[in-house]
């Protein structure tokens, strides 16, 4: 029996009553691929996203005029995953293998070791998209996910990922160096999307120079 795809579950949960998605984040790669992945159904549903610069605010209720948003944390410490997971705020939580194993049984849960069948499911159900060349860069460069398949809509009949990252990637890879260097100082995640948002940006104005 086929188990539900986590493309679905994070669908779903977006819109659902459940307080609680955890994420076992494995890279800031996959990171950044899940946290695309939430920002694009979040917008497709007109569902308000905050990712936080810290933890500082775990516990937050919604604001004074009663709009509702999910909040996205990053949390590997035990003590302060345990306050986020008793906080009756909606929320998405990225975090490590070690806690992610301990709270899958009570938990909505999606594991990011999964990501080539999240990969192939968003782009082939989701996005009716068959295509194997896109299919098999972006499970082997998850973190250009959109900018691919950006690229790809933009003239899928020339479509060739062969020629994309020429003097595009020496750009890309300097905003990869400046993300892992923010894990490694001071990880934030919102910085991780701002990145990746930067990036994007940078594919798309080049696509117009085709």
């Amino acid at each position: 029996m086929n188990k539900v795809s986590q493309i679905l579950l994070i669908k779903k949960f977006l819109i659902s009553n459940e307080e609680t998605l955890l994420i076992n984040q494995v890279s800031d790669e996959l990171g950044i691929f899940y946290l695309s992945i939430i920002k694009y159904f979040a917008d497709k549903q007109g569902t308000k996203i905050n990712v936080g610069d810290n933890n500082e605010d775990i516990g937050a209720e919604d604001d004074l005029f009663g709009q509702k948003e999910i909040k996205i944390y990053s949390i590997t410490n035990t003590k302060k995953l345990a306050t986020a997971l008793n906080s009756f705020n909606k929320k998405i939580i990225f975090t490590d293998y070690k806690n992610y194993k301990k709270m899958r049984v009570n938990f909505n849960c999606i594991n990011g070791y999964q990501f080539e069948q999240d990969i192939v499911f968003f782009i082939k159900d989701e996005l009716k998209i068959n295509n194997d060349e896109l299919l098999y860069y972006c499970k082997n460069n998850p973190v250009l996910l959109f900018s691919e398949i950006s690229k790809y809509l933009i003239n899928n009949n020339q479509y060739s990922c062969d020629q994309t990252l020429v003097d595009e990637k020496n750009h890309i890879l300097d905003i990869r160096k400046s993300i892992f260097e923010n894990k490694q100082n001071n990880f934030n995640i919102k910085n991780l999307y701002l990145n990746i948002k930067k990036e994007a940006e940078y594919k798309k104005l080049s696509f117009l120079t085709y």
